[in-house]
């Protein structure tokens, strides 16, 4: 029997078939925004806090390459795009002009018409998804590109999956860790940082799936302002 990482179960094509099981199940239920959520938060990237915040006005504009501030990909491109070019498309434009070593390190970055994302905070439009798209222009010489527009209209209201809220009252409930104030706080941080908190405490939560007396009394101590 093949042996599995990272876990003692013994069984690999039972284990397959349990994945599939979950997976076919939560589909029946999740909705196009929680699957966005999820995968997101798998991806570690902002894109859903985005498309997600009750206070995220959208708008498709076509933006200047010069005026877009590079963002974030994987480690080997970082040290080109942070660290050599402080986040310049000029700057990166002049090292294409004059290195073809990194022309070719970018060999993988293509040009499709397709939108990219960009938040427009602090006076920059700061790429939020698209930067293999956003490279590719800037080497294929490209002036513009066409972008959907995030700018907040208040404070971020991002939503945030169940399971931050699940994993924390898991975590109690099974005695992996009784601080009760430390629950009570972390529940309050999640409060003041994501917009459909207190909804999951008051309905995912409640006692009709929660039945527990002891987690219903932090859950109410969590809830007051």
């Amino acid at each position: 029997m093949s042996k599995i990482n990272d876990t003692n179960f013994p069984d690999l094509d039972y284990l397959n078939g349990l994945i599939k099981y979950i997976k076919q199940k939560n589909a029946r239920y999740e909705k196009p925004l929680d699957v966005l959520v999820k995968e997101c938060s798998s991806s570690m990237n902002w894109i859903a806090d985005y498309i997600t915040d009750e206070n995220a006005l959208w708008t498709k504009e076509k933006i200047l390459l010069d005026d877009l501030y590079l963002t974030g990909t994987h480690p080997e491109w970082n040290k080109i795009i942070i660290d050599k070019c402080e986040r310049s498309p000029k700057k990166l434009k002049e090292l294409f002009n004059s290195d073809n070593k990194i022309v070719k390190i970018f060999t993988e970055a293509k040009f499709d018409e397709a939108p990219i994302l960009v938040r427009h905070e602090d006076g920059k439009y700061k790429v939020l998804d698209g930067m293999k798209r956003v490279i590719a222009a800037i080497r294929d010489d490209k002036k513009t590109i066409l972008a959907y527009v995030a700018r907040l209209k208040g404070r971020p209201r991002p939503k945030c999956e169940p399971h931050l809220i699940y994993d924390l009252l898991k975590a109690y409930h099974r005695g992996l860790n009784k601080d009760r104030e430390a629950l009570i706080t972390a529940l309050k941080f999640l409060r003041k940082s994501y917009g459909n908190a207190d909804y999951l405490l008051k309905e995912r939560f409640s006692k009709s799936w929660v039945p527990s007396d002891e987690i219903q009394e932090i859950i109410q101590e969590a809830l007051k302002d």
